[in-house]
């Protein structure tokens, strides 16, 4: 019996560890960003962002893109400006690379399992977002 005991702490064990190190579990705020902001960075970002953010938080990013309008008119939350010194959501890179990866409820879904879409391309579209406003 002692045997099965010894495994089963084991198993708690690795358990443990593993979900202490996947990478959804690690604090937003500490997250590095692995990609430079680079001008192909920025510009990979910003046609993401073109793609699948505009219609939202607006071209240049201010919370006011088609979508936003009708989310508000229906009373449901307005997208955030991205270019003010204001973020509800956390500032950090690492915060914004969770918020953008795993959404915001159901007016903001995340990216995380869009055909497409990977870490990178997530890094890509917090380095854009920086460059738009006060918190660069």
């Amino acid at each position: 019996m002692p045997h099965a005991s010894f495994k089963i702490l084991l198993l708690l064990v690795v358990i443990t560890l593993v979900t202490a190190c996947s990478p959804g579990q690690a604090n937003p705020k500490t997250l590095k960003n692995p990609v430079p902001a680079t001008p192909e960075s920025l510009a990979t970002g910003k046609r993401l962002y073109d793609r699948l953010c505009a219609d939202c938080h607006g071209a240049t990013g201010r919370g006011d893109g088609e979508k936003a309008k009708k989310l508000a008119e229906a009373g449901e939350p307005k997208a955030p400006d991205l270019t003010d010194d204001k973020w509800d959501h956390g500032s950090t890179e690492g915060e914004i690379f969770v918020d953008i990866r795993d959404g915001l409820g159901s007016t903001m879904r995340g990216l995380n399992g869009k055909p497409g879409i990977g870490p990178e391309e997530i890094w890509h579209l917090v380095n854009y977002v920086r460059s738009l406003g006060a918190n660069q």
